[in-house]
């Protein structure tokens, strides 16, 4: 890049800063960004809090509210369920220390969850489901011929075990009940589920082989960007002794499910909701839509069958998982749910799970500061690669000090490439020198770089951490909203990952004249870095950081050998070389007999 360029470039960042300065907004406009800010998160939470407000440990009647109705209509529609069939909403709550659920009576289903150690990203309590976004219901015919739902009908609670466990119920006569049972554990974000049929072999139709469970859910933002968490919002699902599998991310879509299925999950961002089998669903259809009006992340449901075989008691043991996507915690279930942490594919999978995610949390049991941690990592992940940098280093060192030899055989031979790579060969093979010796070790490096690409942004711990300018490391930091957006860029400047495009372009300086890389490789080489600074400007800010650090090593990795190799030494050493008998390994010498075999002299080849 020649002096004119450079300044050209230098004047075109220095008048956007200036226009991104003269257009910020007031300190008058960003009070009132503020307060508005802050009157929507307000109703947000009272929005959120509303239902809770209506919470009764008991049912009580409230006949005043009653709306007058049919009951020649209930009948003829819910037969033998008639007297179920119309109430009063009530929403009764049981608690842990990680959960607060909500069941709803009409429906005896789990219409409120809140999880009671997280905040949204607004600050407000952090609700996974509400009652008016979610659906939880499965039905049936009867023997009279009529359509059965649960969602219509109003269960009677019976409260036990000093509110730890709640059961609701449709008691048709005695000996014959629909019961839904829930109960929780004291510090878990599992809740036990039982769906139970008794003596209802003699009311569901003869012909009945299974259920239709329906589980719909909207799901409500609780990130920072809705663009963010819809591209990572999806339905998990996993066949019965099978790998987890999904749906597409970032499009809508549906599967027909039609084996048996062990547990489906609605996973978001950072967190899930997910519905587990004890003795597996008969099949399910599940579906992903996203919402055009961007009202939810995305809308998300399943179809599920329960095999119903008409015995005169049928139990359904279930569990619903609510809580956060963290790996260690899914891990622990051992039902292979935390494969919805995406830790990558093949290579990158193994050393996220191999390397990273122990090296993490095991530093986060000492320390609370995440940026630290991060900082530690990369120390560790250095030191560990440290063997192939020097490599690299050693044999870029001897290309170097072999390069006048090389060039002479350019001059000699013209544009003769063949006869080139022949003596270029000769000269690599009698000094000992591997031409690939310093891209071997680079291209080893690389499963680490990219599986730390798909670390951070999913590791859920980092979620909500501050570090220096950074309010959340598991989203991008900005340090100027430049309000307006710029293609390929965005609306904002993230620091760290300015000082990540600046450590890149530093090092690719001092690479390039390591290398003596020239023409068009050069100019690539420089164009690389100015494309991460808009890819990576709305990543997490761990990332970044951690490319950042990773950079500084490298750089000092490389500077600190280079102190202590003296090129000159080298090259007698590789002079040295040059004099002794060239050993030729065992695959060179398979070769070279199967080439005398067919008739060639491979010592009078390239002479």
């Amino acid at each position: 890049m020649d002096r004119n360029s450079l300044i050209g470039l230098t004047l075109i960042f220095l008048i956007l800063i200036g226009f991104a300065y003269v257009n910020q907004p007031s300190q008058a406009d960003l009070e009132a960004a503020k307060r508005q800010q802050d009157s929507l998160s307000l109703v947000r939470y009272k929005n959120d809090s509303l239902v809770l407000a209506t919470q009764a440990q008991q049912v009580k009647p409230q006949t005043s509210n009653l709306i007058a109705v049919d009951t020649n209509a209930i009948a003829n529609s819910f037969g033998v369920f008639a007297a179920f069939a119309n109430g009063n909403e009530q929403l009764l709550t049981l608690e842990n220390e990680q959960l607060k659920i909500g069941v709803l009576n009409k429906g005896g289903r789990i219409a409120y969850v809140e999880l009671k150690q997280y905040k949204r990203a607004d600050g407000s309590p952090l609700v996974l489901t509400d009652v008016k976004e979610s659906e939880f219901s499965y039905g049936f015919a009867t023997r009279d011929a009529k359509a059965i739902s649960t969602k219509d009908l109003f269960f009677t609670p019976v409260i036990s075990e000093g509110g730890k466990k709640l059961s609701m119920q449709v008691k048709l006569s005695e000996g014959k009940m629909i019961e839904h049972v829930f109960s929780l554990n004291q510090n878990q974000n599992l809740v036990d589920f039982k769906i139970n049929l008794i003596g209802m072999n003699d009311v569901i139709a003869v012909n009945t082989s299974y259920l239709d469970l329906i589980w719909n859910q909207n799901l409500l933002q609780q990130e920072k960007t809705h663009e963010a968490e819809e591209k990572t919002s999806t339905v998990y699902y996993r066949y019965a002794n099978d790998e987890p599998d999904y749906l597409n991310e970032t499009k809508a879509g549906k599967e027909e499910l039609k084996t048996a299925v062990n547990w489906i999950s609605y996973k978001q961002q950072y967190f899930n909701s997910s519905l587990i089998a004890n003795q597996n669903f008969e099949n399910a259809v599940v579906e992903s839509k996203l919402d055009e009006r961007k009202k939810y992340v995305k809308v998300l449901s399943s179809n599920i069958g329960l095999a119903y075989g008409h015995e005169v008691n049928t139990t359904y043991p279930l569990q619903f998982y609510f809580g956060p996507n963290s790996y260690k915690e899914l891990k622990s279930l051992d039902i292979e749910l935390d494969n919805i942490v995406p830790m990558g594919w093949g290579i990158f999978g193994w050393v996220n799970k191999a390397l990273t995610v122990n090296v993490f949390y095991f530093l986060g049991q000492y320390l609370s500061n995440f940026g630290l941690i991060i900082l530690l990592l990369t120390v560790i992940v250095k030191t560990i690669l440290f063997p192939l940098v020097y490599r690299s280093y050693m044999s870029s060192a001897k290309m170097r000090v072999l390069k006048p030899e090389i060039d002479e055989i350019k001059e000699k031979y013209g544009n003769d490439m063949a006869k080139q790579q022949q003596e270029n060969m000769k000269i690599y093979r009698k000094a000992g020198v591997n031409p690939l010796g310093g891209c071997v070790p680079v291209l080893l490096q690389m499963p680490i770089l990219i599986a730390m690409f798909q670390f951070f942004p999913s590791a859920f711990d980092l979620r909500q951490k501050a570090f220096l300018w950074s309010n959340d490391l598991s989203s991008y930091d900005s340090i100027l909203n430049l309000g307006f957006s710029i293609p390929f860029y965005g609306d904002h400047v993230s620091l760290f990952t300015i000082l990540m495009t600046v450590s890149t372009i530093i090092y690719t300086i001092y690479n390039n004249q390591m290398t003596g890389v020239t023409g068009q490789m050069k100019i690539i080489s420089y164009i690389m870095p100015i494309a991460f600074l808009g890819f990576f400007n709305n990543y997490a800010s761990g990332l970044t950081y951690y490319y950042f650090l990773s950079n500084l090593f490298t750089i000092g990795q490389q500077l600190l050998i280079r102190a202590f190799v003296d090129e000159k030494a080298l090259h007698a050493q590789i002079q040295e070389n040059k004099k002794k008998p060239v050993t030729k390994s065992k695959f060179q010498q398979k070769l070279e007999d199967m080439a005398r075999k067919r008739g060639y002299d491979p010592d009078k080849l390239g002479k």
